[in-house]
């Protein structure tokens, strides 16, 4: 009986054990990974697609690229024909990202 009992902690232990590391490994993507790919949004009463990659941004309806970097977990900076923005991003799952600066906050749409 005790050694039935012994090895039933132990078989629950290790199940535990398991199951941590488990749950640990399935972190959602960082924003780094989430905001690459092609998102939707309106600007100024104009739809447009951007689509951002590891480190561009490029508008689709007017074919033109500006590049972009972290600068922290948080923000990115993107210099846009000479003009420094620096915008807080933001995820509401990973359809809605959520950008903003200077207290304007744009949402924008995953595009499929």
């Amino acid at each position: 009986m005790r050694v039935q009992m012994r090895a039933l902690r132990l078989s629950t232990y290790t199940a535990i054990c398991l199951m941590a590391v488990a749950c640990a490994s399935n972190r959602e993507p960082s924003k780094q990974v989430l905001i690459q790919g092609a998102w939707q949004a309106e600007f100024e009463g104009q739809a447009m697609t951007l689509e951002y990659s590891v480190e561009e941004v490029t508008v689709r309806e007017f074919g033109i690229s500006f590049p972009y970097e972290w600068v922290d977990d948080d923000h990115i900076r993107l210099n846009a024909m000479g003009q420094e923005v620096v915008s807080h991003v933001e995820f509401e799952g990973a359809d809605i990202m959520l950008q903003t600066t200077e207290g304007d906050t744009q949402e924008m749409r995953r595009v499929r």
